[in-house]
């Protein structure tokens, strides 16, 4: 097994991605993602796609995430030829990034992954031709600019790659409307957070919208977001309440109502422990 590290790609810290096109006429022998996510469009052929001793066959259209600590490798290719775009999640976004309220950006970019490093898991986002002609072409884009390194270049290169992200998220989304896999209801229930942290949300209540136990969600939840919900939905909060903070000129009573909070009191105890100041203080120090 080959491990495999992002500087081994590029050595530009400050600009932690790298794209690249693959044809693997031989296939490719296993390797191993230590420090980095992988997004790979497969944009002609077929190969058996290999992931922790399970196998499946991927073809011409089909998208899928590798994350980190997966292993995996192509056999049986026949004219295949992909892409690969390499990135680190944690550099994904800003805080204030939208589509992260997307189910299907959720059940592509991040639970997908984690579903495919426990077991064998197909990808559910098949692209038609039409849309992977339009994938292709912000593809050229970026890897142009790769290329080129004209000074922007960076800046184009990571706005391109948001396109790709947000029309990806939008397709799967498309694609799997009326289907009743677990993986679609999880990414629903998590996009319901984002969109309604501010509201009062209950463990039941997101195991339900998942079709699954309350003791699954956890897991899954916990294994793919490195919290529990629960205190998934305090950091929205806490990342609402202090955009408030700095941008409006709202009370901190109020600033506690609208981040999800009766009790004033009680928000103010949250966000200190969360930032290590009182709200107030908080305020004063962003003017």
């Amino acid at each position: 097994m080959q491990f495999m590290y992002l500087y081994y790609f590029t050595n530009d810290n400050k600009f932690p991605f790298f794209i690249q096109y693959g044809q693997h006429k031989n296939g490719m022998g296993v390797h191993y993602h230590f420090d980095f996510s992988e997004l790979v469009i497969v944009l002609n052929g077929t190969a058996t796609h290999i992931v922790n001793n399970e196998q499946y066959v991927i073809n011409k259209g089909d998208v899928f995430v590798i994350n980190g600590g997966t292993w995996h490798s192509y056999e049986n290719t026949c004219d295949f030829e992909i892409c690969n775009i390499m990135y680190q999640p944690e550099n994904l976004f800003n805080k204030s990034s939208d589509i992260e309220r997307s189910y299907g950006y959720h059940a592509l970019f991040v639970i997908e992954p984690f579903l495919r490093k426990e077991c064998s898991f197909n990808s559910h986002l098949k692209l038609a031709f039409v849309d992977l002609e339009k994938v292709k072409r912000l593809i050229i884009s970026m890897y142009d600019e790769y290329q080129s390194k004209i000074r922007g270049y960076q800046t184009l290169i990571w706005a391109y790659f948001m396109e790709l992200v947000v029309f990806l998220s939008r397709r799967y989304t498309l694609n799997n409307m009326g289907e009743k896999e677990n993986l679609v209801s999880i990414a629903k229930s998590i996009s319901y957070i984002e969109n309604h942290f501010k509201e009062q949300i209950t463990l039941t209540e997101l195991a339900e919208k998942a079709n699954i136990s309350i003791r699954h969600f956890n897991r899954i939840f916990n294994k793919t977001y490195k919290t529990t919900p629960m205190n998934y939905i305090m950091k929205l909060r806490m990342q609402h309440a202090s955009l408030l903070l700095k941008e409006s000129k709202l009370s901190i009573s109020d600033i506690a109502f609208e981040s999800g909070f009766n009790d004033s009191n009680y928000f103010t105890r949250k966000f200190r422990k969360h930032f290590g100041v009182t709200p107030k203080e908080y305020r004063s120090k962003s003017y």
